[in-house]
């Protein structure tokens, strides 16, 4: 009888620290952190930080380009830049006003050297539109 309670203590002492390893391994497989790689964000930061260049700006924001051509281009441009990424401070409406305004001008000075009636240009124009 001391045999059959000595092997039945023994197998419960082996069976129990067994059965603690295995959870104690378990449960520090839980605490490591896993590890997500989200490279998503990352390209949107890389077109954002293009399309924000302020290079872009240097051809239609020069002196000689304004003089020659005006600065709605410019102004144009800089606007849509600043409606990109996550902290911009304009809307799309604002660059369309500017953009209206310059298509405007276009019409006024294309209507005014055609060689037809100035309002058929402008109906042509609005039709078009």
């Amino acid at each position: 009888m001391q045999i059959y309670l000595i092997i039945g203590l023994s197998s419960l002492v082996v069976g129990g620290a067994s059965g603690a390893a295995i959870v104690y391994k378990m449960l520090r497989k839980q605490d490591e952190p896993v590890q997500i790689i989200d490279t998503t964000s990352e390209t949107q930061q890389e077109i954002i930080k293009q399309l924000t260049d302020i290079d872009l700006l240097e051809v239609p924001c020069s002196k000689e380009f304004i003089e020659e051509k005006g600065d709605l281009l410019c102004r144009e441009m800089f606007c849509r830049m600043m409606t990109r990424g996550i902290d911009s401070q304009t809307s799309g409406q604002e660059c369309e006003q500017i953009s209206n305004i310059a298509n405007t001008q276009i019409i006024r000075a294309d209507c005014k050297n055609e060689q037809f009636d100035g309002e058929d240009c402008y109906r042509l124009y609005r039709e078009r539109k």
